[in-house]
């Protein structure tokens, strides 16, 4: 069941992420992707993710989609101008791409290539208003395509937002101007994202959450120093810590979470296996079994 009909049909969604290769050999991504095909709705491919230089999603895209597996193409603002953006737009649509996620981008200076100009001639609420303008056959400017595009097209959004009353208006205008489906930040704390998904309304049962499991008290810090908007809650720390096998634990953890989120309206989950995209057929099916 492809992410459109999974949504259509008010399915509980399953989604993953993978990186494409840092070279030319798509070989393990298209090895891992096979093993998730029946796991998942659909795999986003991430785009130059923390800044550093990867094969483009769209061209890792296609050894995807030649074997049946549905495709998030993450899309970013950082490294492309309008004019750019908007022709991998309709190439993408044109190679069979039919779900974007735009992003703003991560800082190049936190990558491997520091020294990087970055572009964001367009933020990420402009962009979605441009794919929706491509998908009703016109480019920015108002010019009639020759055949138009067909995303479905997602946003992003914090469980653990400072205000979510305000980032419920953001999401809103977002759906006004074309926007179909929600991923989010990882979020550890069930109680925080029962909140979030009460800001949401209509909109949680089209919100694919993202699901993290840490593998150790380490990664657990790291989470809570490094990583924007994400708090690893202290019983979840001391779990961790006090266990005898760490990573068993943070699996552990994570199906509670997903245990748990079935019963708040959230429309799914969205697993990041930082770190351990090599076991991650292996992850979900632990999750979701």
């Amino acid at each position: 069941m492809t992410l459109a009909e999974a949504l259509n049909q008010n399915f509980f969604i399953i989604t993953c992420e993978l990186a494409p290769p840092k070279g030319t050999d798509v070989s393990n991504l298209s090895n891992t992707a096979l093993l998730l095909k029946n796991l998942v709705n659909a795999i986003n491919l991430t785009d130059g993710q923390g800044g550093n230089m990867r094969m483009c999603p769209l061209a890792a895209a296609q050894f995807l989609l030649k074997e049946g597996i549905d495709v998030i193409w993450q899309l970013t603002c950082r490294d492309r101008n309008r004019i750019a953006l908007q022709a991998d737009c309709l190439g993408a649509s044109a190679l069979g791409i039919k779900n974007v996620l735009p992003m703003k981008g991560d800082d190049p200076k936190s990558g491997d290539h520091p020294e990087a100009k970055p572009v964001f001639d367009l933020e990420t609420t402009e962009l979605i208003k441009t794919l929706k303008k491509l998908n009703d056959g016109f480019d920015m400017s108002g010019n009639e395509l020759k055949g138009k595009t067909n995303f479905l097209i997602g946003c992003t959004a914090h469980p653990n937002a400072p205000d979510l009353a305000k980032q419920e208006e953001l999401i809103k205008d977002r759906f006004s101007f074309g926007a179909g489906f929600i991923q989010t930040q990882i979020c550890y704390d069930v109680d925080q994202i029962k909140r979030f998904a009460d800001s949401l309304g209509e909109f949680a049962k089209k919100t694919i959450v993202g699901i993290t499991p840490l593998k150790s008290l380490k990664m657990a810090n790291f989470m809570n120093e490094k990583v924007f908007g994400v708090t690893v809650p202290e019983k979840i720390m001391k779990r961790i810590e006090g266990s005898k096998d760490q990573r068993q634990e943070g699996l552990n953890i994570a199906k509670e979470i997903i245990a748990q989120l079935k019963g708040t309206g959230i429309g799914g989950i969205h697993v990041m296996a930082v770190g351990q995209e090599n076991v991650l057929p292996e992850i979900i099916q632990f999750l979701i079994n």
